[in-house]
């Protein structure tokens, strides 16, 4: 049965916390990649961060960006790489707030790359620190230990609506608090891939997934968080589908 088998793509353990959704998305990758037949020509471009252990796990050539600059990275690899399928798998840290201009750039001139960006509310691998794009108002994070204040922060803003206006290929938001929204991330991000294989346009896929090291919280509770509060912030759903349905 299909998605029983672990993708030969994922060729050992990755160093992720307990709980961490980065393992699932990386299994849905290699399996996305393998079943549209382009591993051998799969480059993966990751943030110096949580995303980093992917390169150790999956068999593809990759390559770790400066802290901020995966969409950047991405772009001159496909300039001179036209035909391999490109992706970027990294965090909202890196694609919204350190490197929201080069994220907006790539979308804006509609590159044929494929983003994968984890929505996890927070900074990472650098010890949890609020994130401007994604922390929850009121949320506790190393650098709002009062939780988050808007009036000093101003407020969480959904990347994705503002992608929405440029003419871009793609723009979903999915999550991996249950089977069926995995299920749902996957068709996602295998469209992602998709676009790229038929050299359509730029195409992003946001992920809401859980953080328990840095949210302090057990795996079963960061899952429910999503499901509860941070859904309701940040709708998953197609916002962008400039092919439409096949």
């Amino acid at each position: 049965m299909a998605g029983m088998k672990k993708p030969e793509s994922i060729v050992q353990t990755a160093g992720y916390c307990g709980g961490c959704g980065h393992g699932i998305i990386q299994r849905l990758i290699a399996e996305s990649v393998e079943e549209l037949g382009i591993a051998e020509k799969t480059i993966a471009v990751v943030d110096i961060a949580c995303a980093y252990w992917s390169l150790d796990a999956l068999n593809f050539d990759g390559i770790a960006g400066p802290h901020g600059r995966c969409a950047s990275v991405a772009t001159g690899i496909k300039k001179v790489r036209p035909d391999a399928n490109v992706y970027v798998h990294a965090g909202d840290g890196c694609s919204y707030v350190i490197g929201l201009a080069e994220t907006c750039f790539a979308a804006a001139r509609d590159i044929p790359i494929t983003m994968i960006v984890v929505n996890n509310g927070i900074f990472g691998m650098t010890g949890g620190q609020l994130c401007l794009a994604t922390t929850l108002e009121g949320d506790w994070t190393v650098s709002s230990v009062k939780g988050r204040n808007v009036e000093d922060t101003g407020k969480p803003f959904d990347v994705l609506q503002m992608l929405k206006s440029m003419d871009i290929e793609f723009a979903a938001r999915g999550a991996v608090y249950d089977a069926k929204h995995i299920r749902e991330l996957k068709k996602y991000i295998k469209k992602g891939f998709e676009n790229q294989r038929d050299k359509k346009g730029f195409s992003i896929i946001e992920v809401l997934s859980p953080c328990p090291t840095n949210w302090k919280m057990t795996p079963v509770q960061a899952m429910e968080k999503i499901k509860d509060e941070t859904e309701k912030i940040f709708p998953t759903g197609v916002f962008v589908d400039r092919g439409g349905a096949k």
